[in-house]
Order: structure tokens, then C-alpha cells, then sequence
């Protein structure tokens, strides 16, 4: 975290700011971005040389935002009344999509994942405000988000663990020197009002910390209400590194924040795979005493011409598939003139010693044992993977719960400034429902439950249950139901499933018989 702001806002009466978590969020930035230390090394002449990586941090973060969140999913709310139902959806959805909040959802939470932290701001374009600091709307007035990641966010007021007063900095470049932009969100209790309002300031510091007014900018408003207008995105997991709330600042836990060894050993294992293919090749060891010379003139350091002899191999495919040995004053007979080296590549220990990395990792990661699971040309899907291991839509389950409540404070936020700033009909006190249409989250349990109360009602019928939870067609599916009771379902696929295995077994041994 920059010094100039932390400056700043511990003048401002901000003196418990806690700098050393940042120094964990820089480090999962690092992994989510592939840029850490630990993939550069020297090799034995001194040379500076980078590791080949999997950059599984960034795609750990991908998957698992590509899991909780999709953009068939549907953003609707529930008002006191069927009108104002009505109204906040219509206008909810054309927000939604002149803000491009379907798109940028899944970028938001991939860096939340990876960095434990990130939030949303909605703001406001081309508005006035008066001498109290109230927001007058235009014709032009419309609103904006701004996504910001956790080394932007500077927790102020953090209660139960969530954090109530926050600041948004930004650093731009200006010119040759840096200038900073603070956007701090403050809950307090206005007498006036008689209810909490939020008071949001606007301020630049030039590379010196000395504020800088801006023209066209307003140095601050208030939002007569208690709904903020931030939301603050965090993955579903407790945060080890210290439980007072005081010190983390209300901030989240990196998914991969306990996987950093499982991440180092993922890249050395590929990192083994990839050598082993660049250093593996076909080797032909010439004689010295049959290898020519020639003279080359080179410029050294000090820009003085020199000359230095090199050797001249028969064929310039690769100069590492080239080598001499032996002396030149030796017999022929003694030393062969060429010799080959044909290595051992180790193909199947490097593909189970990465597979066996990223089965660890992907445990640690939350997604289970089998996430990244390579059968020969194909990758087992998260959608099968679902149905094999409950223990990822488990988690995937928490997770979504933390998505609905970011996406909910963003919804709030735009519905309470159309009804306070743009005069519609509409109120952000209401339920906010995110709705998973792809239908991954759900337990293969739940949904079976669901499915068979859908048949009671007669919304479904008995052999859909069979084509989608036992993979049959429909015609066999209708075959095997037909009068059956719905408990009975199960019970016939199991018998469907004995027999087929008996009918199967029964071909292969004639089979054999036959061979013989």
C-alpha cells in the first residue's frame, strides 16, 4: 500500500490501518499474474533463466468464477408489491444491461478468488450538487461501475467483519510523477435526517501528498440512505492469517492462499516435463580429432575486435544435438570417431507426477480431488465431475453465497440511486434473487427431491426423471416406467442396470468362447 495515502488518511484520524496484509495480496497478485520469484533461476554457467509454469493460479481463479456465476443467470428482486415488483425488474434489467454487469460479473470474480478481495462502486456522470451536497440529476445524468481489486480497497470501519466505511484509491500517471485519487464511503448518523446517511468525498494528492483540486469534480455528497454504494466480493473460507478483524480490516483469503507449495510443485513438476523434451533430444558426440575449426571475429565489452576459434559441426539442425569429446592427439582406434546418445524421456513418471500435483492442488483449491483430470485426449467437465463428487458443489454452494451478496449490494445500489437521483418508481428495499440457470450448483440429491415433487404435481412426467438423472433415451426411459410409482424409479434402474450387466457379460464370454 502506498505510503502517500496511508500518510494521508492516518491525518485524517485513520491510525489503525493494518500495511502487512497487503504484503499477502501483492504475493497472490504475483501467482494469479505468473510473475514470482520462484520461477526464475540460474542455471550452473550463472545465466538467469525463468521456469516453464502451468499458471494453475490464474486458472484456478477462472474456474472457479466460471462455476459460480454464468450469464444465463437471472437477476430479478421482490418488492412489498406486485407494482413495484414490476417496476424495479424493468428498470433493474435496463441497468443491467447499459452497465454491462453480465459481462464484467466474472472478471469481478476471478479476482476476488485469487486475491481474496474485490469489490464494485457504483457512481454517478454528469450530475450537480448543491450547497448541502445533495445530487441533482439531469437529462444527462446516468450511472457507472467501477470494478476495483483488493490492493485498491482500504477497509476504514470494519464491524463483524464487514466493512462499513471504506477508501478506493486509485494511482495514475501523471506526466513524469504519480498523482492519487481517494474515494472514501463513510456511514454516519445525521440528525437532520434523523436516519444514517453515507457521506462520499473525492480526493487527489499529487506525488508529495498535497491535495490537488480538480475542476468538474465534486469534493463530496451525500446518499440519504444506509445502503453504500460499494459491494465487497470474498471467497467463503475462514481467514487464517489472523481472526482480529481489527488487523485483516474485514479484507478476504486468497482460494489459493493455503496452496502455495501445491502451486510450486505443479510448476516444478511441468517445469521437469518441458526439460525433459528440450534436453532429451538426440545427441552425436563427434571427435575432436574430425571436427574442424574456423576463426570468428567478435567485439568484446570493452568494443575491441578480437578473434576466437570455433568448431565446425556437419549439420547446423541444432547446435545442442552437437557435441565433441575426447582429444585430438588420440588414436581413432581408441576413441570411435562419432557416438550417439539417445536418452529416456520419462513420458508416463512426468504425466503422473503433474497429474498427481494438480490432484493436490485442486484439493486445496476447494475443487476436489479430480478437477483437472486427464483421460488421454480428453478432460473430464466440471458437469461430470459434479455428479461424481459432491464435495466441490459443496463449496461451490458457500462460495455462491458470497456472489449473491456482492451482486445484491450492487442491485441495491443502482436501485436506490434511480429512486433517489433519477425520480423512477422503484426501491431497493426488496430481495434481490440470483438465479442459477445452469443448474450446477445444485446437488444431485436436492435435484432428484426437486424433480420427483415436479412429478407429483404433474409438471413432469415419470420418464423424464429416468432420461435425465440415468442418461436413457426416451423411448426406453417410457418403456421402463410406464404405470410405476416414482419410488419405484430407483429400484427399476438398478434391476435395468444388473440385467444389462448380466446381458453384457454373457456376450463377452461367447465371444471368448468363440476365439477359442
Amino acid at each position: 500500500m502506498n505510503d502517500i495515502v496511508l500518510k494521508y488518511l492516518k491525518e485524517k484520524g485513520y491510525s489503525n490501518i493494518s500495511t502487512d496484509y497487503y504484503d499477502y495480496i501483492e504475493l497472490w497478485e504475483r501467482w494469479w499474474r505468473n510473475e514470482v520469484d520462484f520461477h526464475v533461476y540460474h542455471d550452473p554457467t550463472g545465466k538467469k533463466r525463468k521456469m516453464h509454469t502451468a499458471g494453475m493460479a490464474k486458472r484456478i481463479s477462472e474456474d472457479w468464477a466460471s462455476i459460480l456465476y454464468s450469464e444465463r443467470d437471472e437477476i430479478t428482486t421482490e418488492a412489498n408489491t406486485s407494482k413495484l415488483t414490476k417496476a424495479n425488474n424493468e428498470f433493474l434489467n435496463k441497468q443491467i444491461k447499459l452497465l454491462k454487469i453480465h459481462k464484467d460479473l466474472p472478471t469481478a470474480i476471478e479476482k476476488a478468488m485469487a486475491s481474496g478481495t474485490a469489490g464494485a462502486i457504483v457512481r454517478i456522470k454528469n450530475v450537480k450538487i448543491d450547497k448541502e451536497n445533495n445530487l441533482i440529476a439531469s437529462d444527462k445524468t446516468k450511472l457507472d461501475i467501477i470494478y476495483v481489486s483488493a490492493s485498491q480497497i482500504i477497509p476504514l470501519r470494519v464491524e463483524h467483519g464487514e466493512i462499513i466505511d471504506v477508501a478506493i484509491v486509485s494511482e495514475n500517471n501523471k506526466g513524469k510523477d504519480k498523482e492519487y485519487y481517494i474515494e472514501t464511503h463513510k456511514l454516519k448518523y445525521s440528525a437532520k435526517e434523523e436516519q444514517e446517511i453515507y457521506e462520499i468525498s473525492n480526493t487527489y494528492l499529487d506525488y508529495k501528498g498535497k491535495e490537488i483540486q480538480k475542476e468538474n469534480i465534486a469534493k463530496g455528497y451525500t446518499i440519504k440512505s444506509s445502503i453504500p454504494l460499494f459491494s465487497i466480493m470474498k471467497p467463503a473460507i475462514a481467514n487464517p492469517i489472523n481472526e482480529n478483524y481489527n488487523i485483516i480490516n474485514g479484507m478476504g483469503f486468497s482460494i489459493y492462499g493455503s496452496a502455495i507449495d501445491q502451486l510450486m510443485a505443479t510448476d516444478i513438476a511441468w517445469h521437469n516435463f518441458v526439460m525433459d523434451f528440450y534436453l532429451g533430444g538426440k545427441k552425436v558426440f563427434y571427435n575432436k580429432k574430425i571436427v574442424g575449426k574456423k576463426i570468428v571475429k567478435t567485439k568484446g565489452t570493452d568494443g575491441q575486435t578480437k578473434e576466437e576459434v570455433r568448431e565446425v559441426y556437419p549439420d547446423d539442425v541444432t547446435r545442442q544435438q552437437w557435441q565433441t569429446y575426447g582429444d585430438e592427439q588420440a588414436n581413432l582406434k581408441d576413441e570411435p570417431a562419432v557416438t550417439e546418445y539417445n536418452p529416456d524421456l520419462r513420458v508416463e513418471d512426468n504425466k503422473n507426477g503433474i497429474q498427481f500435483a494438480l490432484d493436490f492442488l485442486s484439493f486445496k483449491a476447494g475443487l476436489g480431488t479430480k478437477y483437472y483430470e486427464f483421460n488421454g485426449s480428453s478432460i473430464v467437465t466440471a458437469t461430470q465431475y459434479a455428479g461424481d463428487r459432491q464435495d466441490l458443489v459443496k463449496n461451490a454452494n458457500k462460495h455462491r453465497r458470497n456472489v449473491d451478496s456482492f451482486i445484491s449490494g450492487i442491485c441495491k445500489a443502482v436501485l436506490l440511486l434511480g429512486r433517489v437521483l433519477l425520480k423512477q418508481p422503484v426501491t431497493e428495499d426488496c430481495v434481490v434473487n440470483i438465479v442459477d440457470k445452469d443448474g450446477f450448483l445444485v446437488d444431485t440429491e436436492t435435484a432428484k427431491a426437486e424433480f420427483r415433487q415436479d412429478i407429483a404435481m404433474g409438471i413432469r412426467q415419470p420418464w423424464e426423471y429416468r432420461v435425465k438423472f440415468y442418461g436413457e433415451d426416451e423411448k426406453t426411459a417410457k418403456a421402463m416406467v410406464q404405470d410405476e410409482e416414482i419410488e419405484n424409479i430407483e429400484e427399476s434402474n438398478k434391476k435395468s442396470n444388473g440385467q444389462n450387466e448380466k446381458e453384457s457379460n454373457e456376450e463377452t464370454n461367447k465371444e471368448k468362447e468363440e476365439s477359442e
